[in-house]
């Protein structure tokens, strides 16, 4: 999302729920049951032996907008419980894309509208809700300070960490890149340890800056840079470092880059 935000600058941002939605059903079951009307919950999708759906991760992530739609109405069906709880989970939903600073600032600058909608499977037909209720309110709280990356943390998908590259890049190439070097970014991490999301091996120009281009924080990259973004054979070195840098530090991508004007390669091309 925040990659196509970055390149095309959509104006609006819709989040649609959907009725007849077996997950959502699943948190409603999972809440009813908790509540004392197991009388009232249809049966479950068969699942594999030992496997309860409640114990599923995104069924525990529905859970809170399933609870709240109980409370909201704790005598209705099963169906219209599950309707209140999928569209509390759009206004979840939003609320989760607004921890985002990329989008947060877009939402706040006014260049992008979030709204949400609700769409009845059986007829086709799409209920627009709208802006989330308490946007202003969440707009006044102030952006998110960005998420600190620490050791103990999961590792970084490699597909997500690219497109983390992509996305700085396109901030930097706008003029829109963010500050470096926060100092409650740099306690946490000689605090908590390192979780680098990507190994960049890039050249040693100093107009090449990696961490500027990529407009990423302290603890982002694990930046290696030779002449010429080159390894020489065998063990050690620059080779080594990465090594580290997969085994130790659980990194899932190698980025090498190159750049124009460098003067290692038009070195080369003299000879």
């Amino acid at each position: 999302i925040e990659y196509e935000l970055s390149s095309d600058q959509p104006p609006v941002l819709l989040v649609l729920g959907n009725s007849m939605n077996e997950a959502v059903q699943a948190a409603v079951r999972a809440a009813m049951r908790a509540a004392g009307r197991e009388i009232d919950v249809p049966p479950s999708k068969l699942l594999l032996e030992g496997c309860q759906e409640e114990d599923l991760a995104l069924v525990q992530k529905l859970l809170p907008s399933a609870r709240d739609a109980l409370r909201s109405m704790p005598g209705a069906p099963f169906d219209k419980v599950c309707d209140a709880a999928g569209k509390l989970n759009v206004w979840s939903t939003i609320e989760s894309l607004l921890q985002s600073p990329k989008i947060f600032d877009d939402v706040a600058s006014g260049r992008l509208t979030m709204q949400g909608a609700y769409c009845d499977v059986k007829t086709g037909k799409v209920q627009f809700l709208g802006e989330h209720p308490a946007e202003q309110s969440l707009l006044e709280k102030g952006p998110p300070l960005d998420v600190v990356r620490i050791a103990s943390d999961a590792s970084v998908p490699p597909v997500e960490a690219l497109c983390s590259l992509a996305v700085g890049n396109r901030r930097y190439i706008k003029g829109a890149g963010g500050e470096q070097g926060q100092n409650y970014v740099l306690k946490a991490l000689a605090g908590g340890g390192q979780l680098p999301a990507a190994i960049v091996l890039g050249c040693a120009d100093s107009r090449a800056p990696v961490e500027i281009y990529f407009d990423m924080q302290p603890g982002d990259l694990f930046v290696l840079r030779t002449a010429g973004n080159t390894i020489e054979g065998g063990y050690g070195g620059l080779l080594g470092s990465a090594e580290y840098a997969i085994a130790g530090l659980k990194t899932k991508l190698i980025v090498v880059t190159g750049d124009t004007l460098c003067g290692a390669v038009t070195a080369t091309g003299k000879e």
